[in-house]
């Protein structure tokens, strides 16, 4: 069983998107990519980071799909993501409407979001897309390891380095860790009702069925 740490909520709902972080450049969760291909988004394009629902081609989106995934918390290989961005902002400069999105918004969103913006000559994409966008945005060191290093801009690591991924990090922005329900006899995640075919929809993040349950465990109703 893996060791997860667990959060709870200490603050109010993060973005509500998809959000228009700049003209044309959507971003959002793979909840709200579905919106991203109805008024008044419309996208031409989604890049989804993590996965897609068929059914978008029955919400009508006949648009364009560039599909690149990437490990939670993870980054893209060099050339992988060169040729990403540069897909990206070409569409972006002939007038297509681009949506990012990954399981929860955040990370790999955070990650792909900020170089498109570095590209496009933001001085500090981090700060303009936590600002903009959501504050949760970015979730790991190697994410930000990576923007500085793509867009030659070291300060960003030395000013967004996180110290502890969960302790620092999500400490930050209003997180308190939950304690871990140690006994053998206590619930797990598969019969939590957050619990839906291996994602915790409460923290939005893949799970083991047989992981102990957090504190906030509601038992899936039975028939």
């Amino acid at each position: 069983m893996r060791n997860r740490e667990v959060f709870k909520w200490n603050c109010p709902p993060c973005h509500n998107g998809p959000i228009e972080v700049i003209p044309n450049l959507f971003c959002g969760s793979l909840e709200e990519s579905a919106q991203m291909v109805s008024l008044p988004f419309s996208a031409d394009v989604l890049v989804p980071l993590d996965s897609l629902d068929a059914t978008i081609w029955k919400r009508g989106f006949r648009g364009e799909i560039l599909y690149y995934p990437i490990e939670d918390y993870g980054v893209l290989p060099d050339e992988v993501l060169t040729m990403l961005i540069s897909k990206i902002l070409r569409r972006l400069k002939s007038g297509k409407k681009v949506g990012v999105f990954c399981l929860g918004g955040h990370g790999r969103t955070g990650y792909i979001a900020s170089i498109v913006l570095g590209k496009l000559g933001y001085e500090d994409p981090v700060d303009f897309l936590r600002e903009h966008y959501c504050k949760k945005a970015i979730e790991s060191n190697e994410q930000i390891q990576h923007i500085a290093e793509v867009l030659d801009k070291p300060e960003l690591l030395n000013k967004y380095a996180i110290d502890d991924l969960y302790s620092g990090f999500y400490n930050r922005i209003g997180f308190e860790p939950a304690p871990f329900m140690e006994s053998t006899e206590s619930p797990v995640c598969k019969n939590c009702i957050q619990f839906q075919e291996g994602v915790c929809r409460a923290y939005w993040s893949f799970i083991e069925e047989d992981e102990l349950a957090c504190d906030l465990f509601e038992e899936r109703p039975y028939k």
